[in-house]
């Protein structure tokens, strides 16, 4: 069940405000969609990381393959167990398949059951009480923002072309720079949070664990590490937008692939804006209960 509790946390995580900033030129259509992904995945976030299944590696499987179970990919419907979580996700992913093809589909998917899959083996480091090693960390959250970026492609109304002068490939590092700078940001953000739970997967915590220091001095080193990441992306960016980019023949694809740029430097700077604004990291935002909340 609901509760006011639980509205008044999810009213100051400032969600909405997050999409906003992040996706500035979406009409409202898509503003809904993008918001309603945002909220179930940060919410599924929470349960997987605060709820006993956050100890139960083999629990979290089953749980991330119903997941999954929910996002065909020829955009069938689904025979689901009715639970809150189901409907939700069904409901976005009926939307999405709508303004998608295919192959974006599949991508998307497997980007995202990629990501659920190092949930579990964050579950099982848990278990086994076990911090990993910062340059381990560092690969095992890689994947983290690989769905968002999918997410990215939806809201600009142009999926990156698999063949062709202009592909994933020729995005991957500026795609990595962002990543890093985001995942890491979110981290610096949470970690007092994070570290209050006992939860070792944090950049802050692990920077800390590897290099035995305080937890400020491990904070600095992971801020420096994050302007790092964010001047290498600004660098990446220009570079791009003047050359491959500019060099571009067709005047329809130029204009797409500098539009994902833009698109790019609005998902760091929104979400770096919201990060000064929400509640979201304020303490624990799922109760620890014996039963799943995906079954509510």
């Amino acid at each position: 069940m609901t509760t006011d509790a639980d509205k008044q946390r999810y009213d100051d995580s400032l969600i909405g405000t997050l999409i906003g900033r992040t996706f500035p030129h979406a009409d409202a259509e898509i503003l809904d969609l993008m918001t309603e992904w945002m909220a179930c995945n940060l919410l599924l976030d929470d349960v997987f990381d605060e709820s006993e299944a956050r100890v139960d590696p083999v629990r979290l499987r089953e749980m991330c393959d119903e997941v999954v179970s929910w996002l065909p990919v020829d955009g069938g419907e689904v025979a689901h167990s009715g639970s809150s979580f189901a409907r939700a996700y069904a409901d976005i992913w009926a939307r999405t398949c709508a303004k998608s093809s295919v192959a974006w589909r599949a991508k998307f998917v497997a980007h995202f059951s990629l990501f659920l899959g190092r949930c579990v083996h964050e579950a099982a480091n848990r278990r086994d009480k076990r911090t990993p090693g910062v340059a381990e960390y560092i690969e095992l959250r890689s994947c983290a923002l690989m769905p968002y970026l999918d997410l990215l492609e939806l809201a600009q109304g142009w999926e990156l072309p698999t063949e062709g002068p202009c592909t994933a490939e020729d995005f991957s590092e500026l795609d990595a720079s962002l990543s890093s700078a985001s995942l890491w940001m979110n981290d610096l953000f949470s970690c007092e949070k994070e570290y209050n739970l006992g939860d070792v997967h944090n950049l802050v915590v692990v920077l800390k664990k590897e290099r035995g220091t305080d937890l400020q001095t491990a904070a600095d080193t992971a801020a420096e590490m994050i302007q790092a990441e964010i001047d290498d992306f600004e660098r990446q960016s220009e570079d791009q937008l003047t050359g491959k980019i500019a060099a571009l023949l067709d005047p329809a694809l130029r204009s797409a692939a500098a539009d994902r740029v833009e698109f790019l430097r609005s998902w760091l700077s929104g979400q770096f804006e919201w990060r000064f604004e929400t509640k979201r990291n304020q303490g624990s935002n799922v109760r620890l209960v014996a039963g799943s909340a995906m079954r509510t």
